[in-house]
Formats: C-alpha cells, sequence, structure tokens
C-alpha cells in the first residue's frame, strides 16, 4: 500500500473525534472488512484461517482468536509482503545500529517486551506510523496540554526526556530514535535516558537536561518524584507521561504534585502503541476509529462494561504489513459503563495489571538501593539463549531467578552469563553484595490473575518497604 497522506489522516481522525458512538463503529467495520480482505489475499496464514469463512465478514466475532505464540511460528506466512522473512528481521535487529532506521527503507521493526512471556517481532507500516501521529497530534495533545502548558514547553524549546530501556528495538527508543533520524535537529531537544543508569547519575543528567516533558516506564517516574521530593532532583516538567505499566490515582497525584505538572498516559503495546489516550478524568480513551478491542472472561467470552476482563483481544486496524486480529494480548480491562465525564464519545476503559515491583536492596554499607523492574528485565532480556524469565527478591540482599533457555542453547552457559549480565548491572548500582540463586521450578504465570509477572518482592520486611 502506498504511504498515505498525513493531513488526510489527520482530518479524519479530528471528524471522528467529534463523531457519534454509531459512526465511529461504521469506521470500524469500513476498516476491519479493508483489512480482513487484504489479509485473505496477501497473507497465506490467514487464506487458511479464513478459508470457510464468508466473504464479507461483518462482525469481528466471526474471526477465530489468535496468538502471539502462534503467528511467531508462522511468521514468514503471517505477514503479507513476501520480502519480510522472519530470518531476515532477526539479522536486522541483531544489529543495534539498525535502531530507528526502516527496513527495506518502509518498516519500523521493533520488539515486544514479553509482558506476557513470549516476545515478538513487529513491523510497523507507513499507514500504522501515520496513524499514529495523527492520533497523538490531533487527539492526545490536545486533551492533554492547554494553550499555556504548550506555551511553557516551548520557551523550554520542547526539551523531552525519556526514561526507557534503550538497548534494542522495543517501540519507544526506535520511534524516538526515527524521529531524530527524519530531522536530526531535534536531537537538542529530544534525549532517552536508560533506565539501567544508576539513580544518583539519572538525576544529574536530568539536572542538567531540564525537560518539559518527562516520558517514561511509570515506576521510573514514580521513584524520580521521590528523589524531587527528597531535593535532589529538581525539573519542573510541564507533561508527565507514563506508559508501560499501571498507574495507582493516588500515585498519580503524589507525582503530579512532586513535579507540579500533568500526569497523563498512553495504553498501548508494540502491536498498537496508541490504543488509548488518558482524558484527565481517570479514564483512557480507546482510539476506537482504528482499534477494536474486545473484554472476554477465561473462555474468551464477552464480558460486560462495569466488570473486569480475564483478557483483552486487539485488532490492529491501520497495520497491513502484519495483520493483528483477535489477538489474545493478556491484559484486564474495565470499560466504562455510563459516558465519561470529560464528553468524548470515544469509549472509556481503565487497564488492571502490567504491574511489576521496584525492589529494594540492601548494600554492603547498609544503605537501600532502589532497582526498577524494566531496568532489570531489560538486563536479562538481552542476555543470549535466555527464552523467559522471572526475578524475585526473597530477602534483602537475594535474588532468586527463574530461568527458560532456548532449545539449542545450554543450561549452564545461559545462567554462567545471565549471572555474570546481573552481577555487572547490580554491581554499577552499588550492589556487588547481592547474591543471585538459579530456582529449580519454571517461570510460571500468577495462580489468581493468569499475568505473567516478571519481577517482584517475595517476603515481607520493613527494609524494601
Amino acid at each position: 500500500m502506498s504511504k498515505p497522506s498525513f493531513a488526510k489522516v489527520a482530518w479524519d481522525v479530528r471528524q471522528a473525534s467529534r463523531a457519534t458512538p454509531e459512526e465511529i463503529q461504521a469506521r470500524q467495520q469500513t476498516r476491519l472488512a479493508e483489512l480482513v480482505h487484504f489479509a485473505r489475499q496477501h497473507s497465506p496464514y490467514y487464506a487458511e484461517r479464513y478459508a470457510s469463512l464468508p466473504e464479507q465478514v461483518s462482525d469481528v466475532r466471526q474471526l477465530p482468536i489468535t496468538g502471539k505464540a502462534e503467528l511467531m511460528m508462522d511468521f514468514d506466512n503471517w505477514v503479507t509482503d513476501r520480502e519480510l522473512t522472519r530470518a531476515g528481521l532477526e539479522q536486522f535487529i541483531a544489529d543495534k545500529s539498525n535502531i530507528g532506521h526502516l527496513c527495506q527503507d518502509r518498516y519500523l521493526v521493533c520488539t515486544t517486551s514479553g509482558t506476557t512471556g513470549d516476545p515478538a517481532i513487529l513491523v510497523q507500516d507507513p499507514l500504522m506510523m501515520t496513524v499514529v501521529g495523527a492520533l497523538n497530534v490531533v487527539r492526545a495533545t490536545p486533551a492533554w496540554l492547554s494553550m499555556g502548558d504548550l506555551t511553557r514547553i516551548l520557551k523550554a524549546k520542547a526539551r523531552t526526556a525519556a526514561v526507557w530501556a534503550i538497548d534494542g528495538h522495543f517501540l519507544g527508543i526506535s520511534m524516538a530514535q526515527r524521529q531524530i533520524l527524519e530531522k536530526p535537529s531535534r536531537a537538542k531537544s529530544i534525549r532517552a535516558f536508560s533506565v539501567l543508569t544508576p539513580l544518583p547519575e539519572l538525576v544529574a543528567a536530568l539536572n542538567e537536561f531540564q525537560p518539559a516533558m518527562l516520558n517514561g516506564y511509570a515506576t521510573a517516574v514514580s521513584l524520580l518524584a521521590q528523589e524531587q521530593e527528597a531535593g535532589r532532583l529538581h525539573i519542573h516538567p510541564t507533561l508527565i507521561m507514563t506508559s508501560s505499566e499501571s498507574l495507582a490515582a493516588e500515585e498519580r497525584e503524589r507525582i503530579a504534585a512532586a513535579f507540579g505538572g500533568k500526569v497523563r498516559d498512553n495504553y498501548g503495546c508494540s502491536e498498537f502503541v496508541a490504543i488509548a489516550y488518558n482524558c484527565g478524568h481517570g479514564w483512557l480513551h480507546v482510539h476506537a476509529d482504528w482499534v477494536i478491542l474486545e473484554p472476554v472472561d477465561a473462555e474468551f467470552q464477552p464480558v460486560p462494561p462495569g466488570q473486569t476482563s480475564q483478557s483483552v483481544l486487539l485488532t490492529n486496524l491501520a497495520n497491513h504489513a502484519q495483520p493483528i486480529l483477535r489477538y489474545n494480548l493478556g491484559d484486564r480491562i474495565l470499560v466504562n459503563p455510563e459516558p465519561c465525564a470529560c464528553g468524548s464519545p470515544l469509549p472509556a476503559i481503565r487497564v488492571d495489571g502490567r504491574t511489576d515491583d521496584i525492589l529494594r536492596f540492601r548494600a554492603a554499607d547498609g544503605t537501600l538501593v532502589p532497582v526498577l523492574p524494566l531496568a532489570l528485565w531489560s538486563v536479562m532480556k538481552e542476555t543470549p539463549g535466555v527464552q523467559r524469565f522471572q526475578a524475585i527478591q526473597t530477602a534483602p540482599d537475594q535474588l532468586q531467578v527463574r530461568l527458560e533457555i532456548k532449545s539449542s542453547a545450554d543450561t549452564d552457559i545461559v545462567w554462567n552469563s545471565l549471572q555474570q549480565q546481573i552481577h555487572t548491572y547490580l554491581a554499577r548500582q552499588g550492589l556487588d553484595n547481592v547474591q543471585l540463586a538459579l530456582a529449580s521450578e519454571p517461570p510460571m504465570r500468577d495462580p489468581r490473575s493468569g499475568k505473567f509477572r516478571h519481577v517482584w518482592v517475595q517476603f515481607t520486611s520493613d527494609v524494601v518497604r
């Protein structure tokens, strides 16, 4: 498909923002029919799966449910561009200098975080990237910022600090780097800070940069708010954006008070980075003109508004290169049964889950050192041979690891390498005294929630609270 006009997509987003729920649903159905038709024509995977379906699909529930593991196993048949192959993309992402560059001068490539246990390789086609840009510019930004806010941000030269995992083809850093590659002057105003950076160094770097906007994982932003309250961090961002993890209402208020700015968040994932945006009234509004969310129970039956689902099925209406249709995302959501106070016609949801713990270890000198869950996750994920993992703090100076290795790897070699990577990271934080242990059991889902957590505390002590 040819690259769409940003102006045309932005105008459509603007019109949909003023539409009725029925008009929004009509856009959904039109785009769903187009996507299903395209997938049948160009994806051998979907051609086979949809062979028995009617020629015209009028309801997304007519489609079979898909999942990350099965799609990745049949990757070359899943994608609609025959020149895209799993082997070729794996070679592309193996070179970290390609972060932000387009594969085949067309596709932005990223890897998922694997928050449900299984990572994936995803490609964002030109339509997908245009839609995300339009949704952010036309819909999310006006809901977040007043003219006064924009004026303050522009006076600060729109300096944006992002605290992310940056040593890999993750979507956040890939999109930021793409913006800089398209316009090199943006390098002065967009700066990514690694979650692996020791906290005192990160605080010093942010004090020097003085961002007008702060973007980061919720646990990272929460920890920085504590540094601001303690008087070590001195920044005053107008907008604080959180992502990837849940944020309790009281924590949101604490962060806003610490920085003196507005706290907003996006709900998204690598499969669709702009699923929903925070309106400021405690709800996330789904971009329902470009995405379909189906809250379901454990048997994948629909869950009504007002009840928390066991999972949610995602249909991305913007990506034709790698169609994502009724994809089991694994998140738990609740749909607002009432109209939102902000007046938006878009469905409003809350998300439950995606919560790992900030670990606090006691260093050899007795001080407590916080460790961000996504920082530890980033270290472990990048270790060759690791398939899945979980890290559990079992004492003030002990960390237990549940490990699943790739079938082609040797357990002893992978474990020795992983220990070295974790020890190196912890030593940088002043925690060379922390002891590691390999658990006898493999990684597993929480038996109550069904979620796959990566990092948490498993003992009760005032030392780490």
